[in-house]
């Protein structure tokens, strides 16, 4: 199984990444071709649960699975079930669920064909698969100016960070890019966009808050301990400025539905 890179990362993310996440994820959901109410449905790359929280406000009845489980273990018993499981050999049979929902998860892929290839085969024939990432073109000042404070207070970028950051992330990075990967992988219906999605970040102590979260970070925040880590998000706050413009990413959205007739009716 891969290494999971986001042991460590399960408090920060959950108070401080979701801050971005959440909203995001919620406007994912909404993307859905029907109502989603009574109906199963698999939140793969669960993380901390943004997705699983939005998908159970609309009355699903969700199933969570991450590479994580210190990402699952998150307030584990107010969530919905999870099993630790990688995207690309989901421990599903075929057509078990009615949809599938892929926040920020395929972004992590060096082959994210596979991923969505997996998510249609788990999901029922004409089941509505979800996905969201990152856009290649999503930039912010702000965001590069925490960046800077934590490296210059001695943060250095992981390795594996930097390479998926290089290898993986751009593969579908733009609607094109995605829509033809979905087709790739089976998907009909498909349909991706590129928006900027105002998440309400509109505060440097927000946006520390959210970058800090990643999991890129959290090594080094744990080595120095918590009374430098404080430290460092006041740097961070003055570095990014009380003039910062709202933190609105850039994030490609794909709809799509599972092919009917790729596997038989569970």
């Amino acid at each position: 199984m891969p290494a999971d890179h986001y042991a460590a990362s399960g408090p920060r993310w959950a108070l401080g990444a979701e801050l971005v996440y959440r909203p995001i994820a919620a406007a994912l959901v909404a993307l859905s071709p029907h109502g989603l109410s009574g109906r199963t449905v698999l939140d793969a790359g669960a993380g901390t649960g943004a997705a699983s929280a939005a998908l159970r406000r609309r009355g699903a009845k969700v199933v969570a699975m991450d590479l994580s489980p210190a990402m699952l273990a998150w307030q584990a018993a107010a969530r919905p079930p999870c099993a630790v499981a990688d995207i690309r050999t989901l421990p599903l049979s075929a057509g078990a669920v009615d949809d599938s929902v892929a926040a920020f998860v395929l972004n992590h892929l060096s082959d994210p064909g596979a991923g969505l290839a997996e998510l249609g085969r788990v999901t029922r024939p004409g089941g509505a698969i979800l996905a969201a990432v990152f856009a290649n073109d999503s930039r912010s000042e702000a965001r590069d100016r925490v960046d800077a404070a934590a490296t210059a207070a001695g943060w250095q970028v992981p390795a594996w960070y930097r390479d998926m950051k290089a290898t993986a992330v751009p593969l579908l990075g733009t609607a094109d890019d995605m829509a033809a990967a979905a087709r790739a992988a089976g998907l009909v219906g498909v349909h991706a966009e590129e928006r900027q999605i105002d998440v309400g970040v509109t505060e440097p102590r927000q946006l520390v808050r959210y970058r800090l979260g990643q999991p890129a970070f959290a090594a080094w925040l744990d080595a120095i301990g918590p009374e430098r880590a404080a430290t460092v998000a006041v740097q961070a706050e003055e570095a990014v400025g009380d003039s910062m413009a709202p933190y609105r990413p850039r994030v490609v959205f794909l709809r799509a539905l599972a092919r009917v007739g790729a596997h038989p009716q569970p």
